[in-house]
């Protein structure tokens, strides 16, 4: 399995036990996060004082809508220039049963640091889902 690849396997599987401190050691800082809706695309930085936080919130959001574990249903890796790679995942977010809560993209750029792969930038259309996903629980 090529670095790229353990990265997002270590990702998933921190996703999967609501690992928080797992999860952070996925990434380094300043993280670009691209988050697009269906109208409007968002750019911003996240850091270390707010990252924590906002991964704690997904976690236990994941957990009211009885997420199981992430699924991805593809996986491309690029790797343009070494040291940097381009993964693009298609994830199914399951429930124990096998059923879909929902699905999105994510885009992940991977930069080597302290000789390992991080995520220096993420792109998603995950927003929406989850709102959606919140909203029915209501």
């Amino acid at each position: 399995m090529s670095a790229s690849r353990e990265l997002i396997e270590q990702y998933r599987s921190a996703f999967t036990g609501g690992d928080v401190d797992a999860l952070l050691d996925c990434f380094s800082f300043p993280l670009q996060v691209v988050t697009i809706t269906k109208d409007q695309v968002s750019v911003s930085s996240a850091g270390t004082e707010d990252w924590p936080h906002v991964l704690k919130e997904l976690s236990n959001t994941y957990q009211r809508l009885s997420v199981a574990e992430p699924v991805p249903l593809s996986v491309e890796v690029t790797e343009p220039i070494a040291g940097v790679a381009f993964v693009r995942v298609h994830w199914a977010l399951q429930r124990a049963n096998g059923d879909r809560v929902y699905d999105f993209k994510a885009v992940y750029t991977l930069a080597r640091t302290d000789s390992r792969y991080r995520i220096v930038a993420i792109a998603h259309d995950e927003l929406p889902k989850l709102r959606t996903a919140i909203g029915a629980l209501q």
